[in-house]
């Protein structure tokens, strides 16, 4: 198999699980609040540690990737740290008498194994594909993340369903731990090539820190914007799931309107990483930022339907998830190669990741004033503050400059 054709093939299967996964705690909220002593702030709370730790951890870990070169054999422990999360959390379903602390214990593993895959999935497609190409093919690589984001919360209910909740989860534990073992053997030998790692080694530390201030800006601004987004996005999705089930009083429907919701993005990701590739990165960050504001302004007027629910929340879903191709696509616009792995993990970990965190944590506080439908209405702002955001962005002439310069 063909590098670029093996590194998209392998890249796409981890962006697939590492995505499903993301959705695995969301998914299980609805069943932790059915247990004894457990309360919705207790599980925001979780939320919040999860998305924190993996913001922390994203940016050395892309740092160790750059050093080392060794970006798809860390893609697949951060795959089979994934699937030890999930066999974390199954525990409290089967051991009783520990539930808070098993499922505290599970949400900081399952942080730090999400903390991988964005920045190094992002810098081994950059370094397979050309310039032009890459952002393309990060699209397509993101439709396998929404696919699995669209399908995985189904196949968690139907195993938890069928098999009972432990046993469903075990299940899954395997699929995510076979997954890391295939990624991790797929990949072995697509490390970022010799002229960079030899150009990386010739540098002192100093020298690596001068180098990176002159995109610094970009990426300090990028990330900001991200920040205040995820800080909507993220603190949303948490009680979407529990929203659905409220509203509609059905499991069956909640996962059913999340599945076809998350499909939108499958074709969303691999549009937008072509516009990002054609029309800069800068315009397609403001075409997801407007859409994505105006759906979800949309879908909560008319949440309550279930066939505009979906339409709506689809639609958002559409732009709103693209943020892989968009914004790494972007970085990898401005930023050198040599710098992939610590400047994507500072825009997806720092600005996605710990500003989903710190947006879990504001909407759990809603939550122990008001109830989920009213708190998730409370988070609409800050999705209108991300857009004041946009005129700063460097045009993209100008991030062509940059990226000579650097």
């Amino acid at each position: 198999m063909q590098g670029k054709l093996r590194a998209l093939a392998f890249t796409s299967l981890g962006h697939f699980t590492n995505d499903g996964t993301s959705l695995l705690y969301p998914t299980l909220i609805t069943y932790y609040v059915d247990l004894p002593g457990i309360k919705i702030p207790y599980l925001g709370a979780m939320a919040i540690i999860f998305n924190i730790i993996s913001g922390i951890f994203s940016t050395p870990v892309g740092n160790l990737a750059d050093r080392r070169g060794n970006h798809g054999t860390l893609i697949g422990i951060g795959i089979l740290i994934l699937g030890l999360a999930s066999f974390i959390l199954a525990l409290p379903f089967a051991i009783k008498g520990a539930t808070l602390p098993l499922i505290l214990a599970g949400a900081s593993v399952l942080g730090i194994g999400q903390s991988f895959y964005h920045p190094l999935g992002a810098a081994v497609l950059r370094s397979s594909f050309e310039p032009v190409s890459a952002p393309g093919a990060m699209g397509l690589n993101g439709s396998f993340g929404s696919m699995g984001r669209a399908i995985m919360p189904l196949v968690i209910v139907l195993l938890m369903s069928t098999l009972g909740d432990f046993r469903g989860l075990l299940i899954y534990t395997v699929y995510s731990a076979v997954s890391g073992v295939l990624i991790m053997l797929g990949l072995r030998g697509l490390e970022i090539n010799s002229r960079t790692k030899s150009m990386k080694t010739k540098q002192s530390p100093s020298a690596r820190r001068s180098d990176m201030r002159a995109f610094m800006p970009f990426l300090y601004m990028l990330t900001a914007a991200v920040f205040v987004r995820s800080l909507f996005l993220t603190g949303t999705i948490t009680f979407i799931p529990t929203l659905f089930d409220e509203t509609f009083h059905s499991k069956t429907l909640m996962v059913t309107i999340i599945t076809l919701a998350y499909i939108f993005p499958v074709l969303g990701q691999p549009f937008f990483g072509r516009v990002t590739g054609t029309h800069g990165g800068r315009f397609t960050v403001i075409v997801t930022f407007l859409l994505s504001t105006i759906f979800f302004g949309l879908f909560l007027v008319f949440y309550h339907n279930f066939i505009l629910t979906i339409v709506f929340y689809g639609a958002y879903a559409f732009a709103a998830y693209s943020g892989f191709p968009v914004f790494l696509g972007y970085v990898g616009q401005v930023v050198p190669k040599d710098y992939s792995g610590v400047s994507n993990g500072l825009v997806w970990g720092i600005g996605q990741t710990v500003g989903g965190g710190i947006g879990a944590a504001v909407i759990t506080v809603f939550t122990l004033f008001v109830n989920v439908p009213t708190a998730i209405l409370y988070m609409f702002p800050f999705a209108l503050g991300s857009l004041v955001f946009l005129p700063f962005l460097p045009r993209r002439s100008k991030s062509d400059a940059l990226a000579s310069v650097a």
